[in-house]
């Protein structure tokens, strides 16, 4: 089977309004975060983290509260005013990601993307993923969690307009000099009735065999190494 993705450079990411980050994250806090800066603990190494499309800020605010250095880049201005307003010590950048990232080389132990690059037109996408590699130190870690491309669910959402399958996301990494590229993934699910007793055999089909057309998700975790390390086995 043929991997593609579902991108199209011509359309506009779009950037959530005060209405739309009401009406899905009204019932979320930085507590919600926690399995995500569980991953980087696990993945990365000890450092500073770069939260890529940040929204309300609630994974820099759960790094805040744990005495790790986070910074959220944001390009709905209300996200970053309402999350100062929440808490006035966070580390929020009003930024639109088209734009390079306003910070030197290596910066970064790791860059979190969570979220965002199905919302991202693939030129976008693919600057943040260009960013995302040059603010990393050597060794830095880049994790990323999107819906698959194979998730008909989350296909038909209007604003997801740049999804992946696991291995399309994992060969656009490797473009842009990632290593060590491996993804964390979930089977499908069917919602019908009729489908639930398949879902106990689809998980554990995949569990052995994570064929792509069976996953729900694009996630992974890529490090940036550079060459020598890498023909060393580093």
């Amino acid at each position: 089977m043929q991997e593609h993705t579902q991108g199209d450079s011509t359309k506009e990411s779009p950037i959530y309004t005060r209405q739309m980050y009401e009406l899905g994250y009204s019932r979320k806090s930085w507590r919600s975060s926690r399995r995500l800066l569980a991953r980087c603990i696990r993945e990365g190494k000890p450092g500073p983290i770069l939260d890529i499309g940040c929204g309300l800020g609630f994974f820099v605010e759960c790094c805040y509260k744990f005495g790790i250095s986070c910074i959220g880049l944001e390009g709905s201005e209300y996200a970053v005013q309402a999350a100062r307003k929440r808490e006035p010590n966070l580390n929020m950048k009003h930024h639109y990601l088209e734009n390079p990232f306003p910070f030197e080389d290596g910066t970064f132990s790791i860059v979190m993307c969570n979220q965002i690059i199905e919302h991202l037109n693939k030129e976008v996408a693919r600057k943040v993923l260009r960013e995302s590699y040059r603010v990393l130190s050597e060794g830095g870690t880049l994790i990323i969690y999107s819906p698959s491309i194979y998730n008909k669910k989350e296909a038909m959402h209007p604003i997801h307009i740049n999804l992946h399958s696991p291995k399309s996301l994992k060969k656009e990494l490797e473009e842009f000099g990632f290593k060590k590229v491996k993804s964390f993934n979930k089977s499908l699910k069917f919602e019908l009735g009729l489908f639930n007793p398949l879902n106990k055999v689809i998980r554990i089909l995949f569990a052995l065999l994570p064929l792509p057309f069976l996953s729900a998700s694009a996630n992974c975790v890529a490090t940036k190494i550079n060459d020598v390390e890498s023909q060393a086995g580093v």
